[in-house]
């Protein structure tokens, strides 16, 4: 068995009705009981404005649960909403955060063993109250393990993340904060770091004197799922771009550190990421709009929010300097597929039916690696066709729903896969004048039917590059 949970903990989920805790946290946390990973002791509290009693809030949390997977096992389920608590209050008021604090207290009993947790399952605009009347009814206690866990994005440009970095600093110490993305959580993520380091043939790859570019798409099928409150303040750079997909460039070209030195790789790999020199932002970045987006609940008829991004980016990483990213999200595309795909220079002319060799590491839809190599088809004259080598890259042995794998790390302390201050301040920093430029009136916003392959000016506009899409 992998990571489990033997200290007692109690773990409050500010936003306790919430789309999020109903689709990631309360499944995972099933998960996590359901393959005993969870100590003897533990609570689950919910906490938001809405009135409701224990009873009924175990009810959504089963309900959540059942939605998330086809068969449940009734014995586990059953002993898990045992664990199961409800607080209704203000965020605003510190008398809903003292009668809070008074249930925490008279679950954990006389022990100081337990390690306090709060999962911030709520818009960032409430972060603030929050994190005040948090440590001001006495909830945080400085003598005890606490975590606070932060769903991205953190803040919504460089100013605001630095003020919510300032507000959690001021009351907590560094080690208690634990910023989550939950792609840091896929194992798929994971493995983009640990396939360059258990295989040394891949780094000698991994080089700009073999490779032409490098494509990080995210595509996704599916809309904005009744979340217009979030998307209208987010968009699709700050919602994917910001934090997944510069993540995934970070493990691709970071130096390969020991444990100790994983994290200060990391952000030494995001700071390196630039925008390439441009007279014009149009040239760096392009944005568009599934048709319909306007008219989707509680969306502006007249919004301007992006729902595809495609944008350029360099490293000035010694092995990867000159080597253009080209980084594309979109919401109602043809379908579900997160991919890096590495196209490599061709040094001469092969003939003819031949194409590039390239690697492409498919995270999420059909997971798995494909090298597409060359091969010589029968005859006097040397004519090729595509030589594919493949694998599933499916998860073997202890494989747990990302939620569930950072839960367990947070209960340990464990913040290697948790952002640091540095990756927010860095991530943002590339982000905050591409989201000044995307803003403007004047900048285009291009249109494109759902279920295709994105607007069409993205073509052209990677044309322009001198190369293509890896569609």
């Amino acid at each position: 068995m992998g990571l489990t949970a033997t200290e007692p903990f109690s773990l409050v989920v500010f936003g306790g009705s919430g789309h999020l805790a109903k689709m990631k946290l309360y499944p995972s946390l099933y998960v996590l009981a359901l393959k005993n990973r969870l100590p003897k002791d533990y609570a689950v509290i919910g906490f938001a404005r809405t009135e409701m009693s224990d009873a009924e809030f175990r009810a959504l949390v089963e309900e959540s649960i059942r939605t998330a997977f086809s068969e449940v096992t009734q014995k586990a389920l059953t002993e898990f909403l045992d664990h199961v608590r409800y607080v209704s209050g203000e965020y605003d008021q510190q008398s809903s955060f003292e009668e809070l604090r008074k249930q925490i207290e008279r679950l954990e009993g006389k022990s100081s063993d337990w390690v306090r947790m709060m999962y911030l399952s709520v818009p960032p605009s409430v972060f603030s109250p929050i994190l005040k009347n948090v440590c001001v009814a006495k909830i945080h206690d400085p003598k005890r393990a606490f975590r606070c866990i932060i769903e991205k994005p953190v803040g919504h440009d460089a100013a605001s993340a630095e003020a919510l970095i300032g507000e959690l600093t001021g009351c907590f110490k560094e080690e208690d904060v634990f910023m989550l993305d939950h792609y840091l959580g896929k194992e798929a993520v994971r493995n983009i770091y640990y396939l360059r380091y258990a295989n040394p043939i891949l780094e000698r790859l991994f080089k700009n004197t073999l490779i032409h570019h490098v494509e990080i798409t995210a595509h996704e099928s599916a809309g904005i799922e009744n979340r217009a409150g979030y998307f209208e303040q987010a968009g699709a750079l700050r919602d994917m771009l910001q934090s997944h997909l510069l993540l995934i460039m970070a493990l691709l070209t970071m130096r390969l550190e020991g444990d100790e030195d994983f994290r200060f790789a990391r952000l030494n790999a995001l700071e390196q990421i630039y925008l390439p020199p441009a007279p014009d932002l149009r040239g760096i970045i392009l944005q568009g709009q599934y048709e319909g987006y306007t008219k989707e609940e509680g969306v502006a008829k007249n919004s301007r929010v992006n729902t595809y991004c495609a944008l350029q980016l360099l490293s000035r990483t010694s092995r990867w300097q000159g080597v253009p990213f080209f980084l594309r999200t979109g919401k109602r595309l043809n379908k579900k597929e997160t991919r890096i795909s590495v196209l490599f220079q061709e040094p001469h002319k092969v003939g003819p039916g031949a194409t590039p060799n390239r690697l492409d590491i498919i995270l999420q839809g059909e997971a798995g690696m494909r090298l597409y190599l060359q091969t010589k088809v029968g005859g006097t004259e040397p004519q090729f066709r595509s030589l594919l080598l493949e694998d599933p890259l499916v998860c073997y042995g202890d494989c747990l729903p990302e939620h569930a794998l950072l839960l367990l790390e947070a209960i340990h302390g464990k913040q290697q896969w948790f952002l640091s201050h540095g990756e927010v301040r860095a991530a943002w920093r590339i982000i905050d004048p591409l989201q000044v430029h995307l803003s403007q009136p004047s900048t285009p916003l291009h249109l494109y039917t759902s279920g295709s392959n994105g607007p069409a000016e993205a073509d052209a506009w990677i044309g322009k590059h001198g190369t293509q899409w890896m569609n």
